[in-house]
């Protein structure tokens, strides 16, 4: 798609204008215009094709502009219906150096013209210019996705993926750290364009932010995408350098109350070969506070629950990853990589607990002081092998992975009875429960494409994605003095599931309008076997997802887009068991096995406006959701609150984002972006009719001060407005952070200092409400932080702009 689809923000097209008179005084409107000029334009250092160049062909006469097209994916362009005369030509790209080539000549015997190969020097090779021509903002918009230059944002040295993401388009996150895209949290995670052995949030949370060329956003995905997710694609370009010999990068941060973190990345390249090996460590804990009141109503007795707590958490987790590439020839490459790991995240918290009773009062006092511990081990294995026929463009491409992962959950919870001071203990109860987590996984994936013409090509390919879960749980009861298994509430329970998939996709252009359209069919072979019980609940499905893609360059700044795609969001397997689970004395936590996939239709139209160095984009976007997957509460008869997951009728958002990179002044840059939708959930749960509609937004900002070439400090904040909820609603709050970072010894070390969360205004607030019960959640975590960061460069170590692995996958999502 990337071939037909103009990129929005970094270009400047231009379009064609009929000139009235050839040089020499001919007359231009009477005479043909069936001239064609080709080119191909490469990288002077990497000598790879510089996609998506700008090439402009001038009068000689005038310097008016006769023709401009953008390179493909390939670096080759092609002008066609050019008049005769005599011309100049301008190439360029954002990160490059303008070259101007002269003396292009078109005649009636020379109307066919090749100019060859033109090489275009990397911008960023010169690092004393206080600002780097071609300087690549925070923030770009390419032909299918929104690309986030992590190098730019300062607030994210030091931290991890969640930090970087936290000014992001198109994305929100809480004061936990869990992330949610364009209000939901149904979404796929690829690094390099594969999918992850770890869950979405884990992965965001373990990657640290040094070690990521950029991030990519994409709301739309064609149909050689995973349908899977409800609002689109996070993807995660790691950091690989391109350049020959012996180059690296070390990173170290350290942070107030126990944060610290390093990682590090060696490459080594050859004509034939290239490797890599890379390793990182994390250990980041943080405090926080939290409030609750919870109201529940039992024959005529209305029950009062209210608490105040203290949490604490703890991100472990470390890996070792290398990789080796060997360039057989110019068609062929072959590629194995591997990562080993362990990541872990524990969560303390002590709640002083008052329970009592209207209209009779009965008191009591409870310290409830619990656990929560998730972790495993974790290795993967990779071999990918591409082939390049002697037809530009046609390519075959070969991936299998796979990967283990080990490990679950714990959960120990100590319930003792108290006095009104929180002081005397007297009764204590104690017990633990453990949920494996473990899954292997394989797959096996091709990718074929055939370019028909210049503007046309088809695609096609296979995937089988084999997946084996555990899903045992474990209750035990602390009596005299051991732990003892409670049979009647453990469980065990196996999950599989086989997914078998065909795509195919046509891209061409028509009356001056690009377009892609496809297909992708998906069988599903998935079986749930509670053992325990002896009941199984199998799931045979065949499922169609098309997509559809069109581009339009209005003028040489303005172009708009327009595209559709049919997604599906499957239930995890924890959502369906239906044994019951327990997480303290007033919870109860089931799955429902009747649980439906969600699945999305998912329309966007896009408009991008450059003026000069700045832009503006406005994306107008509607999502429906059928059978939407909510968690909903509801009042058991003992007065508990029983957690589980029901399918709502429908759910469905439209709204507006906009974006603008302004350049002010060489020194001062201010990026900005918007937020407005319309949210609506619609159904019945635990025998309610629900219908909630709230109109919402979410808006971040980044301004960054180059005070000279070594220098730099960025502010920026994000707000999060109120919005409903399922159930209720949770309350709007703001974060505002900032950080300085300071280069030395030719750009080879930086120092960076930030500070997050600056007027500790991360306030987390929900209400919410079913039938008998209501509930108010308040949590406020560990502001201000602060945190001082350490990178070198081995070799003047950088990635080459633009290159990327093929985003070919989707990360292992749902389990239906």
């Amino acid at each position: 798609m990337k071939k037909y689809i103009i990129i929005p923000i970094l270009f400047l097209s231009l379009t064609i204008f009929a000139q009235r008179h050839y040089p020499g005084g001919m007359n231009r409107e009477n005479m043909p215009k069936d001239a064609v000029v080709t080119g191909n334009v490469k990288s002077e250092q990497t000598k790879k094709p510089v996609q998506f160049a700008n090439a402009a062909l001038f009068s000689m006469r005038d310097s008016s502009v006769v023709a401009g097209v953008v390179a493909d994916e390939n670096g080759k362009f092609v002008m066609t219906g050019l008049p005769y005369g005599k011309y100049y030509m301008v190439i360029d790209f954002i990160g490059f150096y303008k070259k101007v080539i002269y003396d292009i000549k078109l005649f009636p015997h020379n109307k066919n013209l090749n100019i060859g190969t033109i090489y275009l020097k990397e911008a960023a090779e010169n690092l004393d210019e206080v600002v780097v021509n071609g300087e690549r903002s925070l923030v770009e918009y390419k032909i299918d996705r929104k690309v986030i230059n992590i190098g730019k944002n300062i607030n994210a040295s030091g931290g991890t993926l969640v930090d970087a993401l936290e000014n992001v388009p198109s994305v929100q996150v809480d004061i936990d750290g869990n992330v949610t895209m364009r209000g939901s949290s149904n979404f796929q995670v690829l690094i390099d364009g594969k999918p992850s052995v770890l869950d979405a949030n884990d992965i965001l949370q373990q990657i640290p932010a040094s070690s990521v060329e950029n991030i990519e956003i994409i709301t739309n995905p064609s149909v050689k995408f995973d349908p899977d997710g409800t609002t689109g694609i996070i993807n995660i370009v790691m950091k690989k350098n391109h350049k020959s010999g012996l180059t690296g990068v070390i990173n170290s941060s350290i942070g107030t109350r126990n944060k610290y973190s390093t990682d590090f990345l060696l490459n080594y390249k050859t004509k034939k070969i290239g490797f890599y090996i890379g390793a990182n460590y994390g250990n980041r804990s943080s405090t926080g506070t939290g409030n609750s009141v919870r109201t529940t109503l039992l024959n005529d007795t209305t029950n009062y629950l209210e608490s105040e707590s203290e949490r604490t958490h703890q991100r472990k987790y470390y890996s070792v990853k290398g990789g080796i590439d060997f360039y057989l020839n110019d068609k062929n490459t072959l590629s194995l990589s591997g990562k080993y790991g362990y990541f872990g995240f524990a969560m303390g918290s002590k709640s002083d607990i008052y329970e009592y009773t209207l209209p009779v009062t009965s008191d009591y006092y409870t310290i409830n002081d619990g656990t929560f511990e998730i972790g495993g081990g974790f290795y993967s294995g990779t071999l990918d092998y591409s082939h390049n026929f002697a037809k530009k463009g046609h390519t075959l491409n070969f991936s299998a992975d796979y990967s283990v992962r080990s490990g679950g959950i714990e959960n120990t919870v100590i319930e003792t009875e108290s006095d009104p001071t929180f002081t005397n203990n007297l009764n204590e109860s104690k017990y633990r429960t453990f949920q494996d987590r473990s899954r292997d996984r394989l797959r096996i994936k091709l990718d074929y494409v055939y370019p028909i013409n210049e503007k046309s090509k088809i695609e096609a390919g296979y995937q089988s994605r084999i997946l084996s879960s555990g899903g045992d749980y474990v209750y035990e009861n602390f009596i005299e003095g051991i732990y003892t298994e409670d049979k009647s509430v453990s469980n065990d329970m196996i999950f599989t599931r086989n997914i078998h998939s065909l795509y195919t996709s046509y891209s061409g252009e028509f009356a001056g309008i690009t377009f892609m359209a496809g297909i992708r069919g998906e069988y599903t072979d998935r079986l749930i076997h509670q053992l325990t019980s002896g009941e199984k609940y199998p799931i045979n499905r065949l499922d169609f997802f098309p997509s559809l893609h069109f581009s339009k360059q209005l003028s040489k700044t303005d172009q708009m887009q327009l595209s559709y795609s049919r997604r599906v969001n499957r239930p995890r397997h924890w959502y369906l068991n239906p044994f019951p689970g327990y997480s303290d004395a007033y919870s109860v936590r089931q799955g429902n096995p009747a649980l439906l996939p969600e699945f999305i239709d998912s329309y966007e139209l896009a408009y991008n406006k450059r003026i000069k160095k700045s832009f503006f984009n406005i994306d107008i976007y509607y999502r429906q959701t059928n059978n939407s997957i909510n968690r909903i509460q509801s009042l058991m008869p003992d007065g508990k609150i029983l957690y589980t997951f029901d399918n709502l009728d429908k759910e469905y958002a439209y709204g507006s984002e906009l974006s603008g990179n302004l350049q002010f002044f060489k020194w001062w840059n201010l990026y900005a972006n918007i937020n407005l939708y319309n949210f609506n959930l619609e159904g019945e749960t635990a025998g309610e009719t629900t219908k909630n509609n709230s109109y919402n937004y979410d808006g971040r900002i980044n301004s960054t001060f180059m005070f000279t070439k070594n220098s730099r400090l960025q502010i920026n904040g994000f707000y999060n407005a109120p919005t409903v909820t399922t159930q209720g609603n949770r309350k709007g709050f703001y974060i505002i952070s900032a950080a300085y970072r300071q280069e030395f010894l030719k750009k080879k070390l930086s120092v960076v200092l930030r500070v997050n969360d600056i007027f500790k205004t991360g306030k987390y607030i929900t209400d919410t409400e079913g039938l008998g019960f209501t509930s108010h959640n308040e949590m406020l975590r560990e502001a201000p932080v602060f945190m001082l960061s350490l990178s070198y460069k081995i070799n003047n170590y950088k990635q080459k702009r633009g290159d990327r692995e093929n985003m070919n996958d989707m990360d292992e999502g749902g389990m239906m």
